[in-house]
C-alpha cells in the first residue's frame, strides 16, 4: 500500500524540491500552498501523513493542527511541523495539540525520509476518536 502525504509549504520551489524527493522515494503527495488548502487536501485524500509548514498564509500550521483536531477526518493521522523556526516554546505548542513530530528545514532530503518512515512506524496513534462514556 502506497504510503500518502499531504504537503503544505507556501515557498514554491521548496515544495517542488520536497514533492519531487517524496514522489522518487515512493510516496503519494498532495501539495498545499496554505494552511486553507491544506485542510481540503486532508479532506479529499485522507492521508497517512501532513507535513505542515508552521508559517503560512490563510492559516498557520498550529491553527491547521487546531482545526483538525477537532475533525472525524483527522482519526489517526500523523502530523509533522516543518519549519525555520526552532524555538522550544513553538515546539512545545506543537506537541501538546498532537503533533508527532517537529523538524527544521535545516533537515537533510535523506533525513527526510528517514523521519518520516520513523513517524509511520511508531506505536503513537495520531489523532485518537473522542469517545463518550455515559455515567
Amino acid at each position: 500500500m502506497e504510503t500518502t502525504i499531504v504537503l503544505a509549504e507556501d515557498e514554491p520551489q521548496l515544495r517542488a524540491l520536497y514533492v519531487e524527493w517524496l514522489r522518487r522515494s515512493g510516496f503519494r503527495v498532495h501539495e498545499a500552498a496554505d494552511g486553507g488548502e491544506a485542510l481540503a487536501r486532508v479532506r479529499e485524500v485522507r492521508p497517512d501523513l501532513l507535513i505542515l509548514d508552521l508559517w503560512m498564509p490563510v492559516l498557520n500550521g498550529l491553527e491547521v493542527v487546531e482545526h483538525l483536531a477537532r475533525t472525524a477526518e483527522a482519526v489517526g493521522l500523523r502530523i509533522v511541523i516543518l519549519s525555520h523556526q526552532d524555538d522550544a516554546d513553538t515546539r512545545l505548542e506543537g506537541f501538546a495539540l498532537g503533533i508527532a513530530d517537529y523538524w527544521t528545514k535545516d533537515i537533510t532530503l535523506t533525513e527526510l525520509i528517514a523521519r518520516i518512515a520513523m513517524v509511520l512506524g511508531s506505536p503513537s496513534p495520531g489523532f485518537e476518536a473522542e469517545v463518550e462514556v455515559d455515567g
